[in-house]
């Protein structure tokens, strides 16, 4: 008898701990679940750069594939903030009509564009002649239609900008059109995204620029502000 109690106690502390480990088990089940749960949702919380956010969007530019889609370059307008591509071609227009795609107006000095395109200032301009047939790497925009000429090389090395009549509107040039140095196209080949990102810090530092030479230009006005 005492030995058949003893087995009874030992089937009985066996199914003990058999509950005992099942139950244990569920419940790290369960922490287990709810752990994986709040990393998921952790996980799953939306990021946004709101140096992108409002008109102009990255999205069209990263959907870009070929070389023929993503072109040379990019210039931001300065009206509308839209971003628009450059491409160049050869021959007299290198970069046929420069107007915004959104609200149609012409490229201007106040606009950013990238390596491709660099604004150069007024006056006498110098530079070598280029070598084997190649064409100037010096154009201007008509004021007028936005129609880029390429500059023609005149008396030694100087460029000539003057007495153009412009082939798209009539318009003739005093060399008070737009002028632009154009570039290499590799940086933005390489990667587009952060030639957008460089023009738009570009732009930010322009602006701050502007409002700091109000402010010195017109203190009373900030006195007056503070009161």
């Amino acid at each position: 008898m005492p030995i058949l109690k003893r087995q009874g106690s030992i089937l009985r502390l066996n199914r003990l701990s058999v509950a005992i480990s099942t139950t244990l088990t569920s419940v790290i089940e369960r922490v287990q679940a709810q752990k994986s749960d709040h990393s998921t949702s952790h996980l799953t919380i939306p990021v946004q750069d709101h140096r992108f956010s409002g008109d102009s969007s990255l999205s069209s530019i990263r959907a870009l594939r070929t070389d023929a889609e993503i072109g040379d370059g990019l210039w931001i307008c300065c009206h509308c903030r839209h971003e628009n591509i450059l491409r160049h071609y050869k021959g007299r227009f290198p970069f046929q009509y420069l107007r915004c795609d959104r609200c149609n107006r012409t490229l201007c000095p106040e606009c950013h564009a990238s390596e491709i395109l660099s604004p150069l200032p007024y006056g006498m301009i110098c530079a070598p002649r280029p070598a084997g047939g190649r064409d100037v790497r010096y154009c201007h925009v008509c004021s007028a239609c936005g129609l880029s000429h390429r500059a023609e090389m005149g008396e030694g090395a100087v460029l000539d900008f003057y007495g153009v009549t412009c082939a798209g509107c009539g318009t003739s040039s005093y060399g008070d059109w737009p002028r632009y140095h154009i570039g290499n196209n590799e940086p933005y080949r390489r990667d587009p995204d952060a030639t957008f990102a460089k023009l738009v810090d570009q732009k930010a530092d322009d602006a701050a620029r502007v409002a700091f030479h109000w402010v010195i230009a017109n203190p009373e006005s900030e006195s007056n502000s503070a009161f």
